[in-house]
Order: C-alpha cells, then sequence, then structure tokens
C-alpha cells in the first residue's frame, strides 16, 4: 500500500460566519443559529419558549448553501419584527 499519495482532510469550519440572533417580547424569546455541522454543512436552528420555564422547542434544518441560509434568516427577522419582538443580540 502506497501511503505518499496520502490525502489530507481539511476540516476547516468557517465559524466566522457564524450567526447568532436573539429576540424578545414580554416572557417569549426566540433564537436562531446559523452554523455548519462536522461535515461543513450549514445548519439553521431556531429555538424558542418562555423565559423563566423549561418549556420551548428547537428546530433545526439543513440549508443548501450559506446564501440560503442567509436568506431564511432574513425572513425569521422579518416575521420577528412584525409581531413584535425587539432584537437584543
Amino acid at each position: 500500500m502506497n501511503h505518499s499519495t496520502h490525502t489530507e482532510f481539511s476540516a476547516s469550519i468557517d465559524t466566522a460566519s457564524w450567526i447568532t440572533l436573539r429576540w424578545v417580547r414580554g416572557t417569549r424569546y426566540y433564537r436562531v443559529h446559523l452554523e455548519q455541522d462536522l461535515w461543513r454543512n450549514w445548519l439553521l436552528t431556531q429555538v424558542n419558549g418562555r423565559r423563566g420555564t423549561r418549556l420551548g422547542r428547537a428546530r433545526s434544518k439543513p440549508a443548501p448553501s450559506i446564501e440560503a441560509a442567509l436568506l431564511d434568516l432574513a425572513a425569521i427577522a422579518k416575521r420577528r419584527r412584525q409581531r413584535g419582538y425587539k432584537l437584543i443580540s
């Protein structure tokens, strides 16, 4: 077996492009994370619930590209504004 043709695995993940946004309205919160998984696929995770309780929900969906994920993120931000949420970070 010839080891000189070893292909090096590039595990570079673009953490500089990860985004987390948080909104609140009264006792409700909403968080969105855009990040890459270990295989460098983009993942959009939405978390929402009521502050001060353990109740809540998390949903993740893969994005075909960072551009598609950013479009989804912009649509989510627009909906949060329309529903009276305040962006806190």
